[in-house]
């Protein structure tokens, strides 16, 4: 999902990196400056997951029962259904100064935010498909911030005179570092949560070509990025949190299942906008896979910015429409044509 942006200037991709340097001895210093003697990230030990110690694993009826795993580098931790792995990226000092510290896995609370939202969601999905008969388990757990490595790459696209900004060029580094980890393997999504409020080519995210999801490239899962900087500086959390959900999701939708619950083959249209009474006000509460598409195509429609990828308002699961809207209001709860489409994909590609 590409968004359009005000033309408030462009950051350099990397600048995030550079401000990271400013205390090398932090977990999230790790994506600093490229430079020749640059060194990979270590394997640390995964943070406890609701309790427990390692990811977590979420069964088809939403128990939830705690794995450790030994490192970062562990292609295959567990023999989930569905697996998720969340990097995140380095935040400016600007950034970090209300965030407080992170954690040993470099997840400051925005990630860790972004990360219980995408279990949250995947917990609701394997419970409605375990109620429909379809067995199924997940593991969502941290992946360890990205290296300097991926940085080097994006100063590479600067000499080769490609523009280290763009969407497919940061999906492209966020890829080959994958690989060098050795992780790149079976159905996983790995999630990169990115900080750039001001990069107008990434906008609040989107998912690798060709690899739009987990099965559509053997044995190379999707590589997805939610760029939680923007949502963050432009939006809220309730949003940071339906974004990081939203991008994930891509991964495990097909046009083929979303043909055959909403008619069409946009992933955005399985969304929700459902009008309700609070107080005095009137809200439009927007589903994940909605947002960004649910309000009108005009700044400040609900989102800060409005997706540029496809949608239908009246291909949507449902959309009481925004007239006379005060307020618009983000759910993590998935609308059932997003369960349906998720039940449908898991089974028949993953199954």
């Amino acid at each position: 999902m590409v968004v359009a942006w005000l033309a408030v200037g462009r950051a350099a991709i990397h600048s995030a990196a550079e401000t990271a340097m400013t205390d090398p001895g932090r977990p999230d210093s790790e994506g600093g400056a490229p430079s020749s003697d640059a060194t990979p990230d270590p394997a640390i030990t995964r943070r406890a997951l609701l309790g427990g110690a390692g990811a977590t694993v979420l069964s088809a009826l939403g128990a939830t029962t705690s794995l450790t795993a030994a490192s970062w580098n562990q292609a295959e931790p567990a023999s989930a259904t569905v697996h998720v792995r969340v990097y995140p990226g380095p935040m400016p000092v600007t950034a970090r100064l209300g965030a407080g510290r992170p954690d040993e896995n470099g997840l400051f609370s925005v990630h860790r935010d972004a990360l219980e939202a995408v279990e949250g969601a995947l917990e609701g999905a394997l419970t409605y498909a375990g109620e429909r008969g379809v067995d199924l388990d997940a593991v969502v757990e941290p992946g360890g911030p990205v290296a300097a490595s991926f940085f080097s790459r994006l100063e590479t696209a600067v000499r080769e005179r490609r523009n280290p900004s763009a969407q497919e060029t940061v999906l492209d580094a966020f890829r080959d570092e994958l690989r060098e980890r050795e992780v790149l393997s079976g159905t996983t999504c790995h999630l990169l949560l990115w900080w750039n409020p001001f990069n107008y080519d990434l906008g609040y995210g989107g998912t690798r070509s060709p690899n739009g999801h987990v099965t559509a490239v053997d044995g190379e899962g999707s590589q997805t990025v939610a760029n939680v900087g923007a949502t963050e500086f432009w939006d809220s959390r309730a949003v940071t949190r339906n974004i990081a959900i939203h991008e994930t999701l891509h991964t495990f939708l097909s046009r083929d299942v979303v043909s055959e619950v909403v008619g069409s083959g946009c992933d955005h249209d399985l969304g929700s906008a459902i009008r309700r009474e609070e107080g005095d006000e009137t809200v439009l509460e927007i589903s994940p896979m909605a947002t960004a598409y649910a309000g009108p195509d005009e700044f400040g429609g609900g989102t800060r910015f409005h997706g540029t990828g496809c949608y239908d308002h009246d291909s949507f699961s449902r959309h009481d429409g925004t007239d006379d809207v005060d307020r618009f209001v983000y759910t993590t709860d998935l609308s059932e044509a997003t369960l349906e489409a998720l039940t449908r994909y898991l089974e028949r590609h993953l199954g």
